[in-house]
This record gives structure tokens, C-alpha cells and sequence, in this order.
């Protein structure tokens, strides 16, 4: 292999800082001290008059395999920071979504207004107990655990699943026959398609309570991201029908519970009120519920633009004040 002093510098200058983007001294200098950084002894090569030779087929692959890696580092660290910046972006479009839906209409929690949307919150390629349950490449756009109140208004866990075109409630249930007979296995507990939602509705306040209301019964939830729920729902709503869901926001809420042998179904009243605590208190009754919360952000508050990553409880930490004595706002 043979090759110009100038050409060969130029190819292989990006292998040391010293070289690359420029070489400050005379390009067979530039040369050996490639070489020199590869570890490629010198009885290895020759220098000519105007050209290098390189004697063993073994140092040019060296050379290129060298390249190729620094190419490869130097790409990963292009395509890290387009992801970040594309991240940030996506950040603040889906906060705006999120914003404009509830926008003077419910008031805001100061925690988790700046939260970036997740999706996934329980890790559902870790957990093919309840992937199980899906279709075989049917997409998770949220997953996160919640509570869903029954006729009595008493909690039980689940994990809510909205996909593009359904809504899975899992949870577990004792199995009372089989292998498994004893154990509390997670099943199904109601599945639900984006057409058989006719409405979401919210209280006023900035709680986590919400109803989906369902031809045949509603069904309460309560979910710390209730508020990425009923974003990512209205879109996938609105490319399956191309109208808007209807979204119901009033602090006095009304659902159809769910026949029960004789019994009849009837409906449940939700009545949410100013309390102390800014975690939700509920007292229930025969036929309703009585849901106190602290007074939120109001409801014409907007996310700032600041696309750091903050979880609920976690308020961004003050920025320390300058020398001036003035603190910088968040």
C-alpha cells in the first residue's frame, strides 16, 4: 500500500486530536505520528520521497478498522444529540396537547405540570404476564398502574393499557380451578375499544379521579397520570374517527354501575369539594361519594418551556441566587 503524504494524512487524521480537524506541522510528521498512535512499529512502514508504504496488510486494516471506529463513535454522539433535541421537541408539543385539552377547564397540580410524558410506566416489555393479554404486536402507548372503584366506592388495583385501539383494565383474581387453583393470577377484567367510550369526564379540580362512561356501565379510575391517559385517548380517538372525544369536566359527576344478579344497576354520584390535603380524600355512602382535594394551579396555567425531566413530588430545585442577590425564576 502506497499513498501521498497529504492524501494519507487527510484520510487517517481523524484517528488522534492532533490531527484532527487539523494538523499544525509537516504532513510526514502528521504521518508518523498516526502511526505512532496505533502502535505501529516502524519497520512496519517507510517513508519515500513523496509517498508512504505501508509493508504488512495487517497495519492497513489496523488503520481502517481504527477509522471506522471513530466514524461509528463520532455518529453515535451526532444521532445522541439529535434524539435529545427531538425528545425536548416532542416534550413540549405533547405538554402543549396536554395543556390545551384541559385549558381553563381543570386546575393543574404544581408537581407534575412540567412532567414529561412517559407512556410506559410499568415496564410492559419486562412483564409478558400481562403482555399476554394483548394482540402479538399490538403497540402500548400508555401502561401505568391505577385504582378503579367499584359500586361501593371501594379501591381495587389495576394496571390500565391503552393501545390504538383499546383499553385493557387488568387485575389479579384467584383462580378457583386448574393447575393454578389458589393463585392470584392477572386476567383481563375488562377490555374495552375507543368506540365503545362514549365520554370522559373530570372533575374541576386538580384530583386523578376520572369516568369512563360506557353504554353498558361506567367505570371510575383513579390515575396519578390521568392527565397523559386522556391525551394520548383523544388522539387516538381522533384518527379513528376523525371527531374529538368528548371530554365532561364538573364537580358534580354521575355513573352507571354495573347489574348485578337481581339487583339493579342504577347510578353513583361523585361530589368533589375544596379540602385541606393535596392528595384526594374520598367518603363514601350508599349512592355517592364525597371527593375533597386543596385548590390547584388555576386552570388557565400553562407548562413552562423547560423540557427537564421531573417526577410528581419532585419540584425542580430554585436556581441559587446571583451575586446580586437576585434569584433566577424556574
Amino acid at each position: 500500500y502506497r499513498r501521498p503524504f497529504e492524501k494519507f494524512l487527510q484520510r487517517y487524521a481523524i484517528l488522534t486530536p492532533e490531527t484532527y480537524p487539523s494538523w499544525r506541522g509537516s504532513v510526514i510528521d502528521g504521518c508518523r505520528h498516526i502511526l505512532s498512535s496505533v502502535h505501529v512499529e516502524e519497520d512496519q512502514w517507510q517513508r519515500g520521497k513523496t509517498k508512504i508504504f505501508i509493508k504488512n496488510p495487517e497495519s492497513l486494516f489496523l488503520l481502517e478498522e481504527v477509522r471506522e471506529r471513530k466514524f461509528d463513535k463520532y455518529a453515535r454522539c451526532i444521532q445522541k444529540v439529535y434524539r435529545t433535541y427531538k425528545a425536548r421537541k416532542d416534550a413540549l408539543l405533547r405538554r402543549k396537547e396536554a395543556s390545551d385539552i384541559l385549558y381553563q377547564k381543570k386546575e393543574r397540580r404544581r408537581n407534575s405540570i412540567n412532567r414529561n410524558f412517559v407512556g410506559d410506566y410499568i415496564g410492559m416489555e419486562d412483564k409478558p404476564h400481562l403482555r399476554q393479554h394483548l394482540a402479538k404486536r399490538e403497540r402500548v402507548e400508555f401502561a401505568a398502574e391505577c385504582t378503579k372503584y367499584d359500586r361501593r366506592f371501594k379501591p381495587q388495583p389495576r394496571y390500565i393499557i391503552l393501545t390504538a385501539k383499546y383499553i385493557y383494565l387488568i387485575g389479579g383474581e384467584k383462580m378457583k380451578k386448574g393447575p393454578e387453583k389458589g393463585k392470584i393470577v392477572e386476567v383481563v377484567k375488562r377490555k374495552l375499544s375507543l368506540d365503545q367510550v362514549t365520554a370522559i369526564s373530570l372533575s374541576q379540580m386538580q384530583d386523578d379521579f376520572f369516568v369512563l362512561h360506557v353504554a353498558e356501565y361506567d367505570t371510575l379510575m383513579e390515575c396519578i397520570f390521568k392527565t397523559e391517559f386522556v391525551t394520548l385517548f383523544s388522539k387516538k380517538y381522533e384518527l379513528l374517527h376523525s371527531t374529538k372525544p368528548a371530554l365532561r369536566f364538573n364537580n358534580n359527576l354521575s355513573m352507571v354501575i354495573k347489574k348485578e344478579g337481581w339487583g339493579g344497576g342504577g347510578t353513583r354520584a361523585l361530589n368533589f369539594q375544596r379540602g385541606d390535603g393535596d392528595f384526594a380524600t374520598l367518603k363514601a355512602s350508599s349512592k355517592a361519594a364525597n371527593i375533597s382535594i386543596a385548590s390547584g394551579l388555576p386552570a388557565d396555567t400553562r407548562p413552562s418551556h423547560d423540557t427537564r425531566q421531573y417526577t410528581r413530588g419532585q419540584p425542580p430545585a430554585k436556581a441559587p441566587k446571583s451575586s446580586k442577590g437576585s434569584a433566577s425564576s424556574a
